[in-house]
């Protein structure tokens, strides 16, 4: 479970490094890379991670236009039509999973050997998160979005940020992770998603919660805390 988180963690900050954050924060992004690599012991390896990160958001940028879909989404708003916007993205599906299959195997040799391990896992994880997404040509999304799920995130981000607070409690790094058991880890993964859930099931439409609850269900049964 706290493999996934990482890998998620990976390709969110990854894309955000060129589309959102600032200089600063993308300088200490490749600061982190750089403390990485040097903890396992693979100093040599940061240029080329850092090459593979930019690689898969050139990969991306190669598949969605941010900008080009926002527009699509709103000019298909009003037209019922956001089922179209989406299977037209959710095509490209295939390609992205390699996107992020190929970024995976390069961040690989500065990640931890116990992580390296599990690059199976991860890979696996992301396919299904977006398979989920794009169950049935994308109705998932076309559904949240017309729900008015991003408005329900953002109306609560507050929360879900004390929420993700709360569950880092105890934690001060990637060693202290290491050190929980599954039953540790499977836990806060409920206790996490639990408070995100009941957050957003504050919204005026029930679908981001019940879809952000799915989600969360769905992820779980394909890990190790499936059993629990």
């Amino acid at each position: 479970m706290a493999f996934k988180v990482l890998i998620f963690a990976f390709l969110a900050v990854g894309v955000l490094a060129e589309y959102q954050i600032t200089e600063e924060q993308r300088n200490q992004f490749k600061q982190v890379i750089a403390d990485t690599c040097k903890r396992n012991g693979a100093e040599g390896k940061v240029d080329e991670i850092t090459t593979t990160v930019h690689t898969f958001v050139d990969c991306v940028k190669g598949l969605f236009n941010v900008e080009t879909v926002k527009k699509e989404i709103e000019e298909a708003k009003p037209n019922g039509a956001l089922d179209e916007v989406f299977k037209k993205y959710c095509a490209k599906s295939p390609q992205l999973k390699t996107c992020i299959s190929t970024l995976i195997d390069g961040v690989s040799p500065c990640l931890d050997n116990s992580i390296r391990e599990n690059i199976g896992t991860g890979k696996n994880a992301t396919s299904q998160l977006i398979d989920f997404v794009c169950h049935k040509d994308g109705d998932r999304i076309a559904l949240f979005i017309a729900e008015e799920g991003p408005q329900c995130f953002q109306e609560k981000s507050g929360a879900i940020r004390a929420c993700a607070d709360k569950a880092k409690e105890g934690i001060t790094g990637v060693e202290a992770v290491k050190k929980l058991t599954i039953d540790e880890q499977c836990a806060k993964f409920d206790s996490l998603t639990s408070c995100i859930v009941k957050a957003l099931e504050e919204c005026s439409s029930p679908t981001p919660g019940n879809m952000a609850e799915s989600l969360f269900r769905y992820m779980k049964n394909g890990s190790p805390c499936k059993k629990n």
